[in-house]
């Protein structure tokens, strides 16, 4: 690779590590939330892992999962909207009970 390349690809990387600084603390959050949220659906067994296409169940990283969700989405409250709110209250609620039902599943 040229010199100049590296160069430019570096300044390139440089501009997305700026995009990302630059990223607000709720936006950040938000992220995480959804992040997590998709960890969750995942380790449940409910959605197929995106690196390995198969579907597994980790039911003690789907509780850590969901509970992360939680706390994030308990500290963001403050700072957004009411309609943001009930989405996400909604989000963590779907994630609870789809818990719930997976771990019954697995007792019986």
């Amino acid at each position: 690779m040229s010199e100049e390349r590296a160069r430019e690809e570096g300044q390139e990387g440089g501009a997305r590590t700026t995009e990302a600084v630059s990223m607000s603390a709720a936006d950040l959050m938000r992220w995480c939330i959804a992040a997590l949220a998709s960890k969750a659906w995942q380790a449940m067994g409910l959605v197929p892992d995106p690196a390995t296409n198969r579907i597994e169940r980790k039911l003690d990283e789907a509780r850590l999962a969901i509970d992360g969700v939680a706390a994030l989405v308990e500290q963001l409250k403050p700072a957004i909207e009411e309609r943001e709110r009930r989405e996400l209250e909604n989000l963590v609620t779907n994630l609870r009970l789809n818990f719930v039902e997976q771990k019954s599943k697995e007792t019986s």
